[in-house]
């Protein structure tokens, strides 16, 4: 390859990145509530096939209402099981009992030792104890600043949350009732490539997504189970909200429930707590055994990516575009090498029927 073509070929894929950049910062916003409206209205058309072969347009309206009455039920549910908990939660207790302690714990070591050290070390440790506890200091404000202001960002950005829904709901009804004739128009528009492309990204999320977060949210339920009879054994409180808390970090990558019960498991054993540690350690240890049995078994396929690529891919995704550009990129990496290995199979398979 010769420098001019290699040139090209880096403007052509910083061309690529910039329009993909551009599109997901400015344009997929706006998208998003058509996006979604469209993957409800395929997903009840999907089942309304499923169930009564080919439905009217009334009868999958009434599921569509059906779908979005069991969408509010189950958020009416997980916000009233949220919100007691978090009213049960003893925020007082949870100061006097572990931070001021452990803060306490960490100064008196600072004083034992500073008081066994000569007096020219002493004054330059001293200096650097008071920037060890400046540093707690700034750190405890960051973290209550931050989460007055993400308290002040919910609160300013209900109003558009509430017209996202609205749109999303109008939406998945006017698809629903001419998603036929929205899929044909956008067969007529766009090119052949565009069209092939969108097929194997339907493929490739119905044949490898779709089943990959099923199995996850089936061994998610059990780690939420196991996590709410361990935790409730351990009189730790709010039970269900840590549980369902813990159970999501356990899905999400690289993270896990030993994010949590390990540092957990530490901070009792410093405080003298060795039957609560031991306790933490134990129902770590069962979840870990639990899933390292069921997970083989319940996920039939996974997206194949590297730790360190998913890694990279999903702070990359993070810095871009929030959670969901965390969630998106590993996927729309994996969704390349997918195409990547098909276009690779059809070309080997055209080169053998040349071959014979």
């Amino acid at each position: 390859m010769s420098k001019q073509d290699f040139l090209i070929n880096f403007l052509y894929y910083c061309c690529i990145i910039l329009i993909v950049y551009l599109c997901g910062k400015y344009l997929l916003p706006v998208m998003v509530p058509f996006i979604i409206g469209f993957l409800i209205a395929y997903s009840v058309r999907k089942m309304t096939i499923k169930l009564f072969g080919k439905p009217g347009k009334k009868r999958l309206l009434l599921l569509l209402a059906g779908f979005y009455v069991v969408l509010v039920v189950l958020f009416a549910f997980i916000s009233v099981v949220t919100v007691n908990s978090v009213k049960g939660f003893d925020y007082a207790g949870l100061y006097s009992n572990y931070i001021e302690p452990a803060i306490n714990i960490v100064y008196n070591f600072f004083i034992e030792l500073n008081e066994a050290l000569p007096e020219g070390v002493a004054d330059i440790f001293n200096q650097i104890t008071a920037s060890i506890f400046e540093a707690i200091k700034t750190i405890l404000m960051t973290v209550s600043t931050y989460l007055i202001n993400f308290a002040k960002s919910i609160l300013t950005s209900f109003p558009k949350v509430i017209i996202t829904v609205t749109v999303t709901i109008v939406s998945s009804i006017y698809m629903i009732l001419d998603y036929q004739g929205i899929v044909a128009f956008m067969y007529r528009v766009l090119p052949k490539k565009v069209t092939a492309f969108i097929e194997d990204a339907v493929v490739f999320i119905r044949e490898n997504i779709l089943n990959v977060l099923k199995s996850y949210i089936i061994i998610m339920g059990i780690t939420f189970i196991e996590l709410t009879i361990g935790l409730g054994l351990l009189k730790a409180r709010p039970t269900v909200l840590l549980a369902a808390l813990i159970a999501i970090m356990d899905i999400l990558p690289i993270l896990g429930v030993g994010t949590a019960l390990i540092p957990w498991a530490f901070i009792e054993l410093i405080f003298g707590n060795f039957l609560r540690s031991l306790g933490v350690i134990i129902l770590y240890a069962t979840i870990t055994i639990i899933r390292n049995i069921i997970e083989p078994r319940i996920v039939g396929t996974k997206l194949g990516l590297n730790p360190l690529v998913s890694l990279i891919a999903m702070i990359a995704g993070l810095k871009l575009f929030g959670l969901i550009g965390m969630i998106g990129f590993p996927l729309i990496i994996s969704f390349f090498m997918y195409r990547d290995e098909k276009n690779k199979k059809t070309e080997g398979e055209k080169t053998l029927e040349v071959a014979d």
